[in-house]
């Protein structure tokens, strides 16, 4: 359960982000995304690979702004195509193998640290993405300065590493205040953008942040205290009752 929630607060975090780039987007990798989700839904699985392979290749290259899409849609539909087949399973373990290589071998490879981490995500193996972070991080301390993200913050979190969020994240209320509430409250808001899917998103929003809290204030029980879980705990209901002021 506790993973569910939490993968349900990335592909919120995801699709905000994803939504205020779409109109820069390039319009050949629009079209090249656009077909390739045609030709997997039409069971043209080969075609579908060949645009996923090129996607992964290319994208970043000819758009900066297709690097979310690349980690958030792409590697998605490059996992569904896995699970029809067979050359898209073995072209994507080798991707993550190669990946999971090369973060630890060269961990200021954001790049590499990022593709490791989401399909890793992806196969439901975030406890491996734990237990890799953790073993680099006790033999080179800070190691994963450089690339550390909100995303790999909630993957310590979740799976609740003391090692990993002493050496990342710090104290767990003060994190969350300053971190994840201020951007909730930004995604909340621009829930008014579309007056048709408001109350969607609204609850979407609201989701996600129990979700995020529910870890947060989990992660803390087990190694800081009922105070430390209180303080997130209070945070959240005062974001929740301020939105709830809001609606009257």
């Amino acid at each position: 359960m506790k993973q569910l929630m939490i993968s349900t607060a990335l592909l919120i975090c995801g699709t905000f982000g994803f939504s205020s780039q779409a109109s820069s987007l390039d319009p050949q990798l629009q079209a090249k995304l656009d077909e390739a989700y045609y030709l997997y839904d039409s069971g043209h699985y080969q075609e579908a690979l060949d645009n996923v392979h090129w996607l992964v290749e290319k994208g970043v290259a000819l758009d900066h702004n297709f690097y979310g899409y690349r980690l958030g849609i792409v590697f998605p539909l490059w996992r569904n195509l896995a699970q029809d087949f067979e050359p898209a399973r073995i072209s994507f373990n080798q991707l993550l193998e190669s990946s999971v290589e090369d973060a630890v071998n060269s961990p200021q490879n954001c790049a590499a640290f990022d593709d490791a981490r989401s399909l890793l995500r992806l196969q439901h193996r975030v406890t491996d993405i734990i237990s890799v972070l953790e073993e680099k991080e006790v033999t080179y301390p800070q190691v994963w300065s450089r690339c550390w993200d909100d995303t790999a913050t909630l993957d310590a979190v979740e799976l609740t590493s003391k090692p990993l969020i002493d050496a990342y994240v710090g104290d767990l209320s003060d994190h969350f205040a300053a971190h994840y509430i201020p951007r909730i409250e930004q995604y909340y808001s621009q829930c008014s953008n579309d007056k048709d899917y408001r109350e969607a998103c609204q609850e979407g929003v609201k989701e996600h942040l129990n979700a995020v809290s529910y870890a947060f204030r989990h992660a803390a029980m087990t190694h800081y205290g009922l105070n430390e879980a209180g303080q997130v705990g209070a945070l959240t209901l005062a974001l929740l009752l301020k939105w709830q002021e809001q609606g009257n």
